[in-house]
């Protein structure tokens, strides 16, 4: 569809939209956020209702119970219910008791139960063994939970759990080797965009999209819900993905687990991209956790706690050529790996009380604590002199009600204060400065004394609260939601000058010609600000059985983001004051309809808003033209450039120059995406089911960056490109008090079309496997802004359409799949029974297509005259044109059993290897290209590697006690 030919559509479009595509949904019925719901119909063996059949749930581990009559269709459900396995008994006079065993409930499922009794005795009881169906016919989402069994046995030897955020259908990018977020992740065709949450409170930092608020442990995890696409109206915040984080929690039988894991650095391979002569870096690991849960009081108070201490050595290779560096003047000791050493903690402790029959609550308190040197501007073409080190800290306190009215009205309060505070500083060896870059060659010489570096702090309290009533076919839920974004951010103050060649570098260098560089870029003063704002939401949904065998979800939820008070003596008038949009209804539709007991259809579409990044508004109030700080971006000949190497200097309460700013657009909407999709699920066998679905996603009112103070081109590139004076007038400069004015403004679009197949084994014959395959295209029409892994500037800041191209997290092709096997085979030798059994294999592939890849000019100036559109492209050449090599990544870990302690105590060892056949994946390639002035490129024949976020095959071996 063309951007002409779309129009945000109201509440009808939405209807008649649904009746032509639907939810792909993998997993779950995804009505609730951390707990789950038993639904099913008691019939008789004729299929009549059988009303007022009295059913009681019983969670298996903690004992909790919860009883009510079937309706007059003979329709029951249990919403809010904790987590668990549960036994669901049914009984009515004139029947025999029917008994349902092994009903698991993962976060956010709905098993769905077909109850057909029996004429007989009540006091005879026939158990029904297996759950639910594996089909789950009342789903309506796009997405899987990552159970416990795959949780504490799939490998990772990153020890990050948010990684399996890749495992679930219809989502791509790459897994993180260490505590932070995976990376250029496609979530509907757009990058990094995922709601973090943990228990369903808030875990994602509002700045930037794409990050987690704070790192999270393994070992206090019970399972990952995730979801990607259709998920009902108690939802939002945005139109990628959910992840939700569950901790553990005790239950009646003491439990626990300890686990040491290292790596023999012998065993793994070599670093990839490290160059043959150098020494074999260090990737050292020693691992310790320790977890343990319990009763205090029977059925009625339980405790939980979790520790990982962490120590991981993570090297990122330097890829500058050596006659590079020689020519430049570097050391060669300024291209050695950098010694990046992670050391991290993590704390979890957790309290569930039973208060009485009708009221259940849990607290829970989390630390996290890193000390990383060398984690900033490392390996690459980044030398050593420009390294920062990294000091983080988190605060999470949560907190979850369970209130029971009656047995049809029920509630649940979540409310939660996390707290973080990062910050960079430089590595020793920081260099003199100014800071320098070659392009694509390296990038050296420090940031010079006194250099400060970024400090973020962020504090979100927040609360939630869902109500739900069940009348007859209906389970009704309505619900509110706060949060408030506490932000104190410090910029860092800088100074780069930017070279083209090695050549002109020489040439400033030895004085020949200091104004050989193509862009000189500063920020002084004291950058930095503390702001709040706010989200808000509402939202009404139903879940109505319309018949036996058609499930429809509808409802309404409605987001205000407020926006933080802009300063009103602001010397740009955009920053006065913010715009608030007040109009963010977003209506969604769903249904699931079971053809038979095997086949079930789905569909659903609806509107998803996002969460503005709160950087909107940090970047215009930080750097907003004021004395307090100064930033500007010059080439050689724009009034006030300096002679390399100097730089400029600042006084309180005047400028050096003219400033370039900041802006947030006045006509600030929020982006929102339209949603739908189709999916058919057949079960194969009792434990197997296949599904294969489309999914649309229309993404509209993104952000983009541009420069909008530019007016009246002294020229044209060939291609059509405006060229822009640097001078600095009425008649160069829309606003002549400002050089450059980079607008953050919306009207981006993104279109997302994708075919998902996705199989399930659940955990039958000893195995379980999940696997899907997605065949995608997304296409967009301007860089992400505000993103934590991109923000540019449109190449025309006349015309968007000149950026229309590739996304950059369009992947053709994705495969993943996870796998978990414990074989137990018979014997009547005692000894083989003992080698045979005993073993687990877990395995995680990913295999995609490789990175969509930008080329850039290495021009000596902007093509375009703009200094702040930096990466610019050549002549004729769209954004992201070029793709990196596929990615082929097998991970795998054994673990093996010695021996049985008095049936509990299972001491094990564990091997486990991430890349085991050492592909060399490469996610980044030196696409800057020699372009002349007037934008005509040479391409080279082979683009080289420059750095990976990926690994080559590290082993690890531990042991392990559970109890």
């Amino acid at each position: 569809m063309s951007p002409s030919g779309f129009c945000r559509p109201g509440v009808p479009c939405v209807l008649l939209a649904a009746l032509l595509c639907g939810a792909f949904a993998p997993a779950f019925a995804q009505t609730q956020a951390i707990n789950g719901s038993i639904r099913g119909r008691v019939t008789d063996s004729a299929s009549a209702a059988v009303p007022k059949a009295s059913i009681t749930v019983v969670n298996t581990g903690t004992g909790f119970t919860r009883a009510l009559l079937s309706n007059e269709e003979g329709y029951f459900v249990f919403p809010n219910l904790p987590l668990g396995t549960y036994t669901v008994t049914v009984r009515r006079d004139g029947f025999e008791t029917q008994s349902h065993t092994g009903v698991l409930l993962d976060a956010g499922a709905e098993a769905v139960l077909e109850v057909a009794l029996q004429v007989g005795s009540v006091s005879t009881t026939v158990e029904v063994a297996g759950g639910a169906s594996v089909v789950e016919p009342s789903r309506v989402s796009t997405g899987r939970t990552i159970g416990p069994e795959e949780v504490d046995n799939l490998p990772l030897t990153s020890r990050n759990p948010y990684n399996f955020v890749l495992f679930q259908p219809g989502v791509s990018g790459h897994p993180n080797p260490e505590l932070g977020i995976p990376r250029t992740i496609n979530t509907n065709g757009m990058l990094d965009r995922i709601n973090y949450q943990m228990d369903g409170m808030v875990n994602t930092e509002s700045d930037r999209y794409g990050l987690r608020l704070f790192p999270i442990s393994d070992i206090y995890v019970r399972e990952v819900q995730t979801v990607s696409n259709s998920f009902a109206p108690e939802f939002g915040g945005t139109a990628g993905d959910i992840f939700n984080v569950i901790t553990n929690s005790g239950s009646n039988q003491f439990h626990g687990e300890f686990s040491f894991i290292g790596r023999p650095t012998d065993a793994s391979a070599r670093t990839i991209l490290l160059a043959s002569n150098k020494d074999a870096t260090s990737i050292d690991l020693h691992d310790y956790a320790a977890n343990a849960g319990g009763a205090l009081i029977k059925d009625k108070l339980f405790i939980f706690g979790g520790y990982e201490h962490l120590l991981r050595g993570l090297p990122s290779p330097n890829t500058i050529n050596p006659t590079s560096a020689a020519q430049l003047g570097l050391a060669p000791s300024l291209l050695d790996t950098a010694p990046s050493v992670q050391h991290a903690q993590f704390l979890n402790l957790r309290a569930d009380w039973v208060i009485n029959s009708k009221q259940q609550v849990f607290v829970r308190y989390n630390y996290f604590r890193n000390e990383y040197p060398y984690n900033t501007a490392v390996g690459g073409i980044n030398a050593l002199d420009v390294a920062e080190d990294f000091h983080d800290r988190a605060h999470i306190a949560g907190l979850q009600l369970l209130s029971t009215f009656s047995p049809t009205m029920l509630n649940e309060l979540r409310a939660s204060w996390p707290y973080r505070n990062e910050a960079h500083v430089a590595s020793p060896g920081d260099g003199p400065g100014p800071t320098v870059t070659v392009t694509g060659i390296a990038t050296f010489n420090g940031y010079g004394p006194g250099f400060k570096g970024d400090r973020f702090a962020e504090k979100i309290p927040s609360f939630s609260d869902g109500f739900t009533m069940i009348r007859r076919a209906h389970t009704i839920k309505v619900g509110i939601g706060w949060q408030e974004n506490n932000d104190n951010q410090v910029g860092p103050v800088t100074n780069r000058y930017t070279f083209s060649s090695i050549a002109n570098y020489q040439a400033a260098q030895s004085g020949a010609n200091p104004f050989a560089y193509s862009t000189y870029a500063t920020v002084l003063g004291v950058p930095g600000v503390a702001y709040k704002s706010q989200f808000l939401n509402w939202y009404a949904q139903d879940s109505w059985q319309v018949l036996p065998k058609l499930l429809v979800i509808y409802g309404v939820r409605y987001d205000r983001f407020q926006a933080p008070d802009g300063e009103p003596n602001a010397p740009f008038v955009y920053t006065r004051s913010f715009r608030t949009p007040g109009k963010n209804f977003a209506p969604r539709l769903g249904l699931a309809w079971s053809l038979d007991q095997k086949t079930v259809v789905r569909a659903s579409t609806g509107i998803f808003f996002e969460a503005p990044p709160t950087n909107l508004w940090y970047n215009a109030l930080n750097n907003d033209g004021s004395t307090r700080s100064f930033s500007t971006s010059l080439q050689p000949n724009s009034p006030g450039a300096p002679a390399f190497p100097a730089i400029l200097s600042f006084v309180p309460g005047a400028t050096p120059g003219i400033p370039s700013i900041t802006a947030a657009t006045p006509n600030f909407r929020n982006a929102y995406t339209v949603n739908s999709s189709f999916q058919i699920s057949r079960q194969l066998t009792q434990n197997d089911a296949l599904t294969v679905g489309y999914v649309h996603t229309g993404a509209r009112e993104l952000g983009y960056e541009r420069n909008m103070n530019l007016i009246n081109p002294v020229n044209y590139l060939a291609d059509g490109r405006p060229v822009y004076s640097t001078a600095i007038n009425a008649n160069t400069r829309l606003y002549p008090q400002f050089n450059a004015i980079t607008l953050q403004d919306v009207g981006a679009i993104s279109d997302y079309n994708a075919m998902i197949v996705h199989w399930t084994h659940r955990m039958g014959r000893h195995y379980q496997v999940d696997a899907s395959y997605t065949w995608s295209h997304s296409i967009s029409d301007a860089p992400d802004a505000n993103s934590f892994e991109q923000t540019a500037l449109i190449e025309d800041p006349t015309s968007r359409l000149r950026d229309r191209g590739n996304s950059l997290v369009n992947r053709p092709n994705a495969l993943t799949f996870s796998a978990y096997m414990a074989p137990a085979f018979q014997t009547g030798n005692s000894w083989l029974k003992r080698i045979v059994n005993g073993n687990e294999l877990a395995l995680l592939g990913n295999f995609s297509s490789g990175d969509q890849q930008n080329i850039t000019a290495n021009a000596p100036s902007p093509l375009n005259g703009d200094s702040t559109t930096t990466g610019q492209r050549p002549l004729f050449i769209g954004r992201d044109t070029v793709r990196g090599p596929s990615v082929y990544q097998l991970d795998a870990r054994y673990t093996r059993t010695l021996f049985t302690i008095h049936e509990r105590i299972r001491p094990k060892i564990l091997a486990e290897a991430t890349n085991v056949f050492n592909h060399k994946n490469i996610t980044s390639l030196n696409t800057s290209v020699v372009t002349s002035a007037a934008g005509v490129p040479t391409i080279p024949a082979v683009f080289p590697p420059t750095s990976t976020v990926l690994e080559a095959r590290i082993i690890q071996l531990g042991i392990k006690v559970n109890w």
